[in-house]
């Protein structure tokens, strides 16, 4: 497979979405709501969070969100992690004996108003962090051994230039498969 390289393929922060610490869920939405009318295609779901100054703190994701915004799955996650394997029929009772979602809309809408993104946010640790200079295989493996995605893109200064999400590399991985020209 052609070398590629983590800088051809990552998004670089301009084109990332970005809220402070002290920002609500709710602004998370409404910001995510003037990206989709943006319509820059490389703007996604997940949210880079810096501080007053602009520098990285972590990285908010959708999954991140849900598990804010229903409290209960923290309840989920622990029995979970003391089970080996679930049926899907398992997880649905499990969100029925939790009541997850049951709450109206209102109350929710209520806590992704007071829920502050530093509480929320995924504070990426040092294997979630990748060099762009890095090839696609090392990317994938970090992905496929379970890393909370995006990875957070840095440059040899340590400073974070974007991320790279997985579909990213899928497509790129697909597109070099695809190509009769690639090594």
């Amino acid at each position: 497979m052609k070398r590629i390289l983590v800088a051809d393929i990552m998004i670089p922060m301009s084109h990332c979405m970005t809220v402070q610490e002290d920002h609500s869920l709710l602004d998370v939405f409404q910001a995510l709501d003037q990206t989709r009318n943006s319509k820059n295609e490389a703007l996604h779901k997940d949210s880079i969070v810096l501080d007053r100054n602009g520098a990285f703190l972590g990285k908010i994701t959708m999954i991140d969100i849900f598990m804010a915004l229903e409290p209960n799955y923290s309840r989920v996650k622990q029995l979970h992690e003391t089970a080996s394997r679930h049926s899907v029929g398992a997880y649905m009772k499990m969100a029925e004996d939790f009541d997850l979602w049951l709450e109206p809309t209102q109350t929710i809408r209520h806590r992704a108003g007071q829920l502050k993104v530093a509480n929320v946010m995924h504070i990426p640790e040092e294997i979630e962090y990748i060099d762009e200079q890095e090839n696609l295989e090392k990317a994938m493996h970090i992905y496929i051994m379970g890393v909370h995605q995006p990875l957070i893109v840095i440059d040899a200064d340590n400073e974070v230039t974007g991320v790279l999400r997985f579909g990213d590399i899928f497509e790129a991985f697909r597109q070099s498969l695809l190509d009769p020209n690639s090594p």
